[in-house]
């Protein structure tokens, strides 16, 4: 049977399967009990229920599963049949999405791997049939450590000397390389990836049954690796077209899989077309869309293929202006949407591509029937439960731009609050961190949106409420694994682990590629298509859509289910207004919003909310003094000499000035009336700003010269009118306010490392712990070799103060690198995210974190309204107050500061660190009347907290 197996392989010629299969029923007619016989007869069945007989896939399990249950655990077969039903039922489930397929698989799929010894001869054949198990587990449920296992075994299976499996361990390896790096992004695994199916596609025969599928992978693989490298440059790209036309040529049969290969060369080819501007790779792509639309597949798959013709359509209508062809769109996407029943997952992209069609179609012939239509339609899109949420987000956000452009504030605040509600689901906690920073660098600056559009519509309590909302998604995500569903689990376990299960699955999606094409005029809907196309390089042909659909709903029941639980009404609820006014208690909080459609300012006090219109502040502005100000930053911490830190300097003044004139001025005006004026009255204030502000020094804006002395009586400075602190929310600042102090005097412990290799030395670091010491008694200090990542976490468990007197950075593309550097490594964003994890529920809290240190409070440039960085992490963990730095602070001045600020928090015989904001005021206050004209030297340092 396996010789017969082996040249069906190498030829496809289907009647080789059917003597195959002869010759097994013969042998078992023979004796029934033979176990290898079953086993080859469930492989001969599998191959074909994937050619002609799907129900053949039936008899295939039942065979494997018969060999199974005459096999005692302790027999040398034991491993081998449970690798082999693992693998056709693995099978059956890519045909039909079964997940009880799945698990069954992957379950025999452990016992089997578990099992199989090292040096075992059939070790090899084992793994073989484990590989794709662990694969599909990934693709379905998301788990890295399912695709790391399938990598694993299938590196094992390359390594083996035997060369009937060297064509399997390229395919294998070549396919779990590139879909763990549509996780994880490493540029090794994909070229890797394609280095294995080259040489895979050169040893192959060339009517090998496989290799139309090797063939796939690599398209898939080139893709993928000209969208990491920013479509610089297209080679691959077109090498991806060249292949893609041989594996359609490869399969001359109509069906399924060769409809869908249709479909992405389609798509593929509209790429091709808008890199290099040809009309006539867009043609193409249209005939290639139609021919799979008019191939014999099942309703809901023919539909899918209509929604990727008027993707084409519309694409090919809009680079070639022809008002005809947006017409024959819509006309597509009208039967693309008939075809899809309510609840179907890929209805919500049939909405949204008709939607867009609608709107083209109003811009051309100005029909408000077709602009209602299209609201319509990104209105369903966007609340679809069972749709991609990358869909749905594209939905909401089309919907939102459309009603901003036409002025419709109550519109444009729905479609934008729904869009805000989506920013949870898009970064959802069960994918990988990499890929939920990349979604929400993507939707940057929708929150301040969203935020405009409320205070437009006159709702200013709304727009608090979708700043809270739809920023630091991450670190909310994290406080409720610990707080909600941690709390949940408490008094009800089965029901809090019931829905983590439910939301993971229901977004298993996320392990599928992630296409995100370089930023080109005219790309989005080329995006779009190309990322559905790509949806999963193996994938099925069609998804089980009830399933998913049941999921959702399931997730909104279990949801109902919390909230209906004593103490949990709000369970995983977004925070209204009424519960985040408290946190201004003594003061006022100043969200400072800017979008591109208006900036304000937002005070939010205990006696109400009032928006404060800034019509100076420009958000594009805002964004080049960033990007300025981050850049003369870096060149100066590149060991730039006078005429850097002299850009520093001016970069710095001209900012002040202008965060004066811009904003300053006009809220200390505000302040003075909302909490009361006076000659020298000092308004408790607590920043909070959005984008690109983020990044700047608000608590410094002001006009100094060189007299502050001057500056403080004509009050034309944010210092002389506030005692300013910031918090990355009101959220932030209320569990702040709300997490008890620990009891008795401060445990506190220190770090000092005034010399590390690599680094610039930092000789005043000594003094700074003699300053330290002298003010907190018992202070223990880490120092030298005890200065280890793993000393300082344990210490931050076991203290409730901690200073940091060291080296700090910040990567401004991947803030959550940002990291403290110790004697062995660095100590990151993750690590103390990952290890205090379950600090802030600790009985009595942590009171105080100073970090004497670079950078520390500087957030991310693609991700500002996250606030990744070393201060914030350090509150989420549970440290009501801490102190941070913007930028790189001066050694002896970082020294001084240090000694006012522990000067200050002493209230009699014991330390208060509920004093730190004041104190911190105090001991910048004297450097500024030293120092008036160098902001440099005085404006870095600010506190977070109550």
């Amino acid at each position: 049977m396996d010789p017969l197996v082996v040249a069906y392989n190498d030829s496809g010629d289907e009647s080789l399967l059917v003597r195959a299969e002869d010759l097994a029923r013969d042998l078992l007619a023979a004796d029934p009990s033979r176990v290898d016989v079953l086993a080859a007869l469930s492989t001969v069945l599998m191959l074909r229920g994937r050619t002609s007989d799907p129900k053949q896939l039936d008899a295939a399990v039942a065979a494997a599963g018969k060999a199974t249950a005459l096999t005692p655990p302790d027999d040398p077969w034991w491993p081998y049949v449970n690798a082999q039903l693992a693998m056709v039922v693995g099978f059956r489930f890519e045909q039909r999405r079964e997940v009880s397929d799945l698990s069954t698989a992957k379950r025999h799929a452990d016992v089997a791997v578990a099992a199989v010894d090292e040096d075992d001869p059939i070790r090899i054949d084992v793994l073989i049939r484990c590989v794709n198990v662990y694969r599909l587990s990934f693709e379905r449920f998301g788990q890295l450590a399912d695709i790391d296992t399938a990598v694993r075994l299938s590196r094992e299976v390359h390594r083996s000397t035997d060369p009937d499996h060297v064509l399997t361990a390229h395919q294998l390896l070549a396919l779990c390389l590139v879909m763990r790096f549509a996780r994880t992004g490493s540029p090794d695994d994909i070229d890797e990836a394609i280095a294995h199916c080259r040489r895979g596609l050169a040893g192959m025969p060339t009517r090998h049954i496989d290799r139309a599928a090797l063939n796939g992978v690599l398209v898939i693989a080139l893709v993928q690796r000209w969208v990491s490298l920013d479509g610089d440059d297209d080679t691959d790209l077109h090498e991806a077209v060249r292949v893609s036309r041989q594996v359609v040529a490869d399969l001359p049969s109509i069906g399924t899989i060769r409809a869908q290969l249709l479909a992405t060369h389609g798509a593929l080819l509209v790429m091709h077309g808008l890199s290099s501007n040809s009309s006539a790779h867009l043609d193409e792509a249209i005939r290639s869309a139609r021919e799979a639309v008019d191939a014999p597949t099942a309703g809901t798959q023919r539909a899918g293929h209509l929604v990727s013709l008027a993707h084409s359509l519309l694409i090919r209508a809009r680079m070639s202006s022809d008002p005809a062809g947006v017409s024959d769109a819509v006309d597509t996407g009208m039967a693309a949407l008939a075809g899809f029943s309510p609840g179907h997952p890929d209805r919500a992209r049939a909405l949204n591509v008709l939607g867009t069609a609608l709107r083209i179609r109003y811009l051309i012939d100005h029909d408000p029937a077709d602009l209602d239509a299209a609201v319509g339609m990104w209105r369903s899109s966007s609340a679809s439960r069972a749709g991609a949420v990358e869909i749905r987000m594209t939905a909401a956000r089309t919907w939102a731009q459309t009603a901003a452009e036409a002025g419709d504030a109550e519109l444009a605040l729905e479609a934008y609050g729904t869009a805000v509600g989506l920013l949870p689901l898009l970064a959802w906690r069960g994918l990988d961190r990499t890929v939920q920073e990349k979604r929400l660098a993507a939707a940057s600056g929708l929150a301040g949106d969203a935020a405009a559009w409320a205070l437009a519509a006159g709702q200013p309590h709304r727009a608090v409420e979708l700043l809270e909302q739809g920023r630091q998604v991450l670190w909310s995500q994290a406080l409720q694994t610990r707080s909600d569903l941690s709390a949940l689990a408490a008094v009800a376990p089965a029901l809090a682990d019931e829905l983590d299960r439910t939301r993971r699955e229901l977004d298993g999606t996320g392990a599928s590629p992630v296409v995100e094409l370089p930023t080109r005029p005219g790309w989005e809907l080329g995006r779009d298509l190309l990322t559905s196309a790509l949806g999963g390089p193996h994938r099925a042909g069609t998804e089980d859509a009830g399933h998913r659909r049941r999921l959702a709903e399931r997730w909104e029941q279990l949801a109902a289910e919390a909230r209906r639980q004593p103490g949990f009404a709000n369970f995983l609820h977004p925070p209204s207004f009424a519960a985040l006014q408290p946190a201004t208690a003594g003061g006022a909080a100043v969200l400072v919003n800017t979008s591109r459609w208006r900036s304000d300012a937002i005070i939010v006090s205990t006696d109400g909310v009032r928006a404060v219109p800034l019509p100076w502040l420009s958000h594009d502005t805002a964004q080049r003094r960033a990007a300025a100000f981050l850049e003369v930053q870096r060149a100066v911490e590149a060991g730039g000499g006078p005429a850097e830190r002299a850009a520093l300097h001016q970069t710095l003044v001209s900012l002040q000035r202008w965060l004066w004139d811009t904003v300053g001025e006009s809220v200390c005006a505000a302040l003075d009336d909302i909490l009361g004026g006076g000659p020298d009255r000092r308004h408790r204030v607590w920043w909070c700003p959005t984008g690109p502000l983020t990044m700047l020094p608000l608590h410094a804006a002001g006009r100094f010269g060189a007299s502050a002395p001057l500056a403080a009586r004509r009050r034309i400075s944010v210092a002389a009118r506030c005692v300013s602190s910031y918090t990355p929310s009101l959220s932030a600042l209320l569990r702040a306010r709300t997490t008890p102090a620990p009891d008795g005097a401060p445990q506190a412990f220190a770090v000092g490392l005034g010399t590390l290799p690599g680094q610039a030395p930092l000789p005043a670091v000594s003094d700074e712990l003699r300053a330290v010491s002298s003010h907190v008694p018992g202070l223990r200090v880490l120092s030298g070799r005890s200065a280890t990542v793993e000393g300082v976490l344990t210490a931050l468990e076991q203290h409730s103060w901690a200073h940091f007197a060291c080296h700090g950075d910040q990567d401004f593309k991947r803030p959550s690198a940002a990291a403290l550097r110790l004697v062995d490594g660095r100590l990151s964003v993750l690590d103390l995210a990952g290890r205090l994890a379950t600090r802030s529920q600790s009985a009595g809290g942590c009171d105080l974190a100073y970090l004497s240190a670079c950078r520390t409070a500087a957030g991310g440039r693609d991700l500002p309204d996250e606030g990744i960085h070393l201060t914030a992490a350090l509150q989420m963990a549970g440290f009501r107050h801490v102190i941070g730095s913007q930028w790189a602070v001066a050694d002896r001045v970082a020294a001084q500061v240090a000694d006012d600020v522990y000067a200050g928090l002493r209230a009699g015989d014991r330390l208060d660190a509920d004093g730190a904001a004041v104190a911190l005021d105090r001991a910048i206050d004297r450097v500024r009347r030293a120092h008036p004209d160098r902001p440099e030297v005085w404006a870095a340092l600010i506190h977070t907290g109550p």
